[in-house]
């Protein structure tokens, strides 16, 4: 007959050292997760974000423990039980995908039924059958091994690291951002539409991440009047950058933390030379991603009430895990939000006969993925799918119908406008594989490059303008020269 291990035997004496040990070996395992996906982005996290993330994550470690405490009645055996379970949790969504390719029909339900079942069983076994003693060495074989790893992490990120600093230090003073004084406010200046469409992927990129010719899309454009490029890339592949200073019309940096992008929101370039030009400026803005002060705009539509971060190191926490489920909200919520993005713009069309700019950010094609090309509802399963290709591309080329409309919209009504249609960065599926799901990824420097190459277009009214291989700003500052008779000239286009 199996018995109960006596707990009350020597080991009882156990220092209280020991104790602290137990405890912190559970902590450190908790925070391994958070710390290797710090190392792998550390270019782009900021103080905020990486506190949040620490604090929940300890937050999520301290309840854990205090279940197993409360089942175990022992400190040792409870920090053991947690290591068990926030490891297997934390990096549950991972393993899900790995098993999913052995097994296509093994999908989150049964990972999380088999994660119960093997975590009861150890539980079981630690309960029952573990001496203190022993489980205080494994305790600290554990958490040694875990901070060993910790170590290693943060010693391989520290020539990133430095580089990334002389990044920073490298970025070049925009040219001739100042060079003309901006004109006497005018009565009469045709309306201009900026469109941002986050992760819409550049020419060069569709056929190599996808296999699929955008050349139709382009060829409708160019039939509507529209100047188009296929070789622009902009500077990073992140919307923090790459929005923050387009907005600006300069590259004051290719790293910023959320809080350093809403402060250089505060005041961005852009809308403050339209608005001493004579403006009137129409914000349309999903996710709130925008955050310059209400006070810039006269007309402003938000479809969200809160805003959804989509790179920030939490996110990135829960798309491993086993509460990723959690960050998928509604399929018919964000259809809904799509279909009312677009409805919006095109009444922008409709809003002023002259002196209206209206800038648009629409998280879109970007994940989550719910159309197909043909506009129907996708699968929930593949809403962010980042292995097959095809879900990102369905939405991309529903993406274009909605465009089409969009643009041939506002012409009918506004036939003398300028518009602008840009994307932030291409399909990032190669640093998703890596950076999310763990994969490994050949020839990720080569991926880099062309997840940079973004879409772009310029109408103005008609009349020809060479944008080709132009960055964002470059075509932004090229348009308003061309439009509005400025002076903006360009600023040094990225390195290849």
């Amino acid at each position: 007959m199996t018995t109960e291990i006596d707990n009350h035997t020597p080991a009882e004496h156990l220092s209280s050292l020991h104790v602290i040990g137990s405890v912190l070996a559970s902590l450190v395992a908790a925070l391994f997760p958070c710390v290797y996906l710090v190392t792998r982005n550390f270019s782009q996290l900021g103080t905020d974000d990486l506190l949040i993330s620490v604090g929940l994550v300890s937050l999520h470690w301290l309840v854990i423990f205090a279940i197993s405490f409360l089942m175990m009645k022992n400190i040792h055996k409870a920090s053991l039980a947690t290591t068990a379970a926030v490891i297997p949790l934390s990096l549950f969504h991972s393993g899900l995908n790995i098993v999913s390719s052995l097994i296509p029909s093994f999908y989150y339900w049964h990972g999380l039924i088999l994660l119960v079942t093997v975590f009861g069983v150890v539980w079981y076994l630690i309960r029952k059958h573990l001496r203190q003693d022993t489980t205080v060495k494994i305790n600290l074989v554990f958490g040694s091994i875990f901070l060993f790893l910790m170590i290693l992490n943060v010693v391989f990120a520290v020539p990133g690291v430095i580089q990334n600093q002389k990044n920073r230090e490298s970025v070049s003073a925009p040219v001739n951002i100042d060079s003309k004084a901006p004109v006497a406010a005018n009565e009469n200046l045709p309306n201009i539409y900026m469109f941002i469409f986050d992760e819409y992927s550049g020419y060069e990129t569709l056929p190599l991440f996808t296999g699929y010719d955008n050349q139709d899309f382009y060829d409708q454009l160019n039939q509507l009047g529209f100047n188009t490029t296929k070789h622009s890339r902009n500077y990073t592949i992140w919307s923090i950058v790459e929005i923050t200073n387009l907005l600006n019309l300069s590259v004051n940096s290719l790293n910023y933390t959320e809080t350093e992008k809403d402060q250089m929101l505060q005041n961005p370039y852009l809308f403050s030379l339209l608005r001493s030009l004579g403006y009137d400026i129409n914000l349309i803005n999903d996710q709130g991603y925008i955050s310059t002060p209400e006070t810039y705009f006269r007309y402003q539509y938000t479809p969200q009430g809160v805003l959804s971060l989509e790179e920030s190191l939490l996110t990135l926490l829960i798309d491993k895990s086993a509460y990723y489920p959690l960050r998928s909200a509604s399929s018919l919520t964000r259809i809904v939000e799509i279909n009312e993005l677009f409805s919006v713009s095109k009444e922008s069309s409709k809003l002023q006969e002259s002196n209206l700019f209206t800038i648009a950010y629409m998280m879109f094609p970007h994940s989550p993925w719910v159309f197909d090309e043909f506009g129907n509802e996708t699968d929930p399963n593949d809403r962010v799918n980042w292995e097959n290709p095809n879900i990102y591309l369905g939405q991309l080329k529903y993406a274009n119908k909605l465009i089409l409309e969009l643009v041939e919209e506002i012409l009918e009504n506004d036939p003398e406008a300028t518009i602008i249609l840009l994307s932030d960065h291409a399909y990032r599926q190669p640093r998703q594989l890596r950076d999310v799901l763990g994969q490994d990824v050949e020839d990720y420097d080569t991926k880099l490059y062309y997840m940079r190459n973004i879409f772009g277009a310029v109408y103005t009214a008609g009349e020809p303008l060479n944008i080709e291989g132009y960055s964002g700003i470059n075509i932004v500052r090229l348009t308003l020269d061309k439009v509005l008779d400025l002076d903006l000239g360009l600023i040094a286009e990225p390195e290849e």
